[in-house]
């Protein structure tokens, strides 16, 4: 049997939710992000976060399925602002949650954190006003070693 996908290693639909409901406390509990993040217009964001996750660490397709796939996350992110002021403490933000709330393993946390220094940095690119998401964008999935062409 193969090695147990991101997903499973992290928990599961449980474990996604636990890393999306620390994540958001903590970004807002922080002076940098907090403005972004009490200003949503979504009340299930931490509920949609953690599909949108689960999907790429190689969970059901419940994301895609409900949201528009990776085109509608980017979309919800697009034309905030001139630049990004935001990624590096995001992520610090990011790993700060997985350590409090995913098993204490060095390969996830790794894992885990390399898929989100990719994710800031494309979400970055559609931060400016002029920056327009096209339609139906492949879904990433990221396992062990990084992206896979959707076999997580």
């Amino acid at each position: 049997m193969g090695r147990s996908t991101l997903y499973q290693a992290a928990g599961g639909a449980a474990g996604m939710l636990a890393l999306a409901t620390d994540f958001h406390a903590r970004c807002l509990a922080d002076p940098v992000l907090e403005h972004p993040f009490s200003h949503l217009d979504d009340p299930e964001h931490v509920q949609h976060l953690a599909a949108y996750w689960g999907e790429v660490f190689g969970g059901p397709p419940t994301y895609s399925g409900r949201h528009g796939g990776h085109s509608g996350m980017l979309r919800i992110h697009a034309n905030q602002c001139d630049e990004d002021p935001f990624s590096g403490r995001f992520l610090e933000v990011f790993d700060e949650a997985v350590a409090h709330t995913l098993p204490d393993d060095p390969a996830l946390r790794g894992a885990l954190h390399d898929y989100m220094v990719a994710a800031t940095r494309e979400v970055a690119a559609v931060f400016p006003a002029s920056a327009t998401v096209p339609d139906a964008l492949p879904m990433p999935h990221w396992a062990w070693s990084g992206p896979t062409g959707g076999d997580s």
